[in-house]
């Protein structure tokens, strides 16, 4: 059982609202082995992100610098489709959702169609590309 299994088992129901600076950024709902994350400030998710790609390429040329966002984009979708894939085994669904509509669900209850060639799993659905990319994933 990987982490983010353990995780989400601990969370049996609950709110969490994440902040910046006063802002609401994230808001985490919790209940029956669904989790709900709400992207609330869009760019609290684009500075994370793009807060981890900076280290990919700290003190390199931009050849170097390309070739290690794209090796880190690797890892990232490996980690991300195991993950997946350990949460649907445990019945577990977390959708990340923005402007009141799902982006992505992970999980037992993704149901990937065309996403499904993109990621090489099941457990990863890509619910809104426009929004995916609005926010910069």
């Amino acid at each position: 059982m990987q982490l983010t299994t353990a995780l989400a088992e601990m969370l049996k129901s609950g709110r969490i609202v994440v902040s910046r600076n006063n802002v609401e950024a994230l808001e985490i709902k919790a209940a029956e082995k669904k989790i709900d994350v709400t992207a609330l400030d869009k760019k609290f998710v684009k500075d994370a992100l793009s807060a981890a790609q900076d280290g990919a390429g700290k003190g390199k040329g931009p050849i170097e610098k390309s070739v290690s966002l794209l090796r880190n984009a690797r890892d990232g979708l490996g980690l991300l489709k195991d993950a997946a894939e350990d949460l649907s085994s445990a019945g577990i669904t977390v959708t990340l959702s923005y402007k009141g509509g799902a982006v992505v669900t992970l999980g037992s209850e993704a149901n990937p169609k065309l996403s499904r060639f993109a990621t090489g799993t099941k457990a990863i659905e890509v619910n809104s590309a426009r929004k995916l990319l609005e926010l910069g994933i």
